[in-house]
């Protein structure tokens, strides 16, 4: 089977997912109802939305704040083969993108964006950056350790079983539909901070520099 292609701009339903390799075999089946609403309610907040800049406490924050009960603990595999979960990167912020290696419209800029922001920030503030595929299938921990090398060796690849990553896009809202070939998926950052609470939710169109100030924010140091 041939890897999926991405769509750009796809506004995220509540539709059935199969997950199925590149030898064809379905491993199982994707999506509840649940799952598509509140994953439509997250991107009617962000679709049309450009960065803005928001005054909390006197600390100006970029981005839109997560909605309720967005979030949670991971229990994934990363591109060394190793077991992840956020315990992993505790104490520290967290830029967490979800997408696909095979991705060509908004992963390849948003991961663009995440690499800006790891060299920008190398020497002064320790954040991690964890890429989650939404194909797992076809991206294994091979394919993914590969792909981040390319990128930056210091960007976290993660994969999983289907049932796994379905777990962790549900928990944090990321709307995906597959139709024949094409894989539409919403395409936002997440922020986390050092307890692994998402702070802000951003566009995948968010420059590197208002990430950049907002991660420095969250670690309390100047942006």
């Amino acid at each position: 089977m041939a890897p999926p292609r991405c769509a750009s701009g796809a506004s995220p339903q509540g539709g059935r997912r199969q997950w199925t390799g590149r030898a064809g075999s379905t491993a199982s089946a994707w999506a509840r109802t649940g799952f598509g609403v509140f994953a439509c309610a997250l991107a009617s907040l962000l679709a049309f939305a450009t960065p803005l800049a928001v005054a909390t406490d006197k600390v100006v924050w970029h981005g839109r704040e997560a909605p309720a009960g967005i979030g949670g603990e991971f229990d994934l595999i990363d591109h060394r083969g190793e077991r992840f979960a956020l315990s992993r990167v505790a104490g520290r912020p967290v830029l967490l993108f979800f997408g696909y290696t095979h991705c060509g419209s908004t992963c390849p800029q948003a991961l663009g964006t995440a690499r800006e922001v790891v060299r920008t920030l190398t020497g002064d503030h320790d954040v991690a950056v964890l890429f989650v595929t939404l194909d797992p299938l076809n991206d294994g921990p091979e394919a993914l350790r590969e792909f981040v090398q390319r990128l930056d060796a210091r960007i976290v690849g993660l994969t999983g079983t289907p049932r796994q990553i379905e777990r962790v896009a549900e928990a944090y809202g990321v709307g995906l539909r597959g139709q024949g070939a094409t894989l539409e998926h919403s395409s936002m950052f997440y922020l986390l901070d050092a307890r692994s609470h998402v702070r802000r939710v951003y566009m995948h169109t968010t420059p590197a520099a208002v990430l950049v100030d907002d991660i420095r924010r969250l670690s309390g140091s100047p942006a």
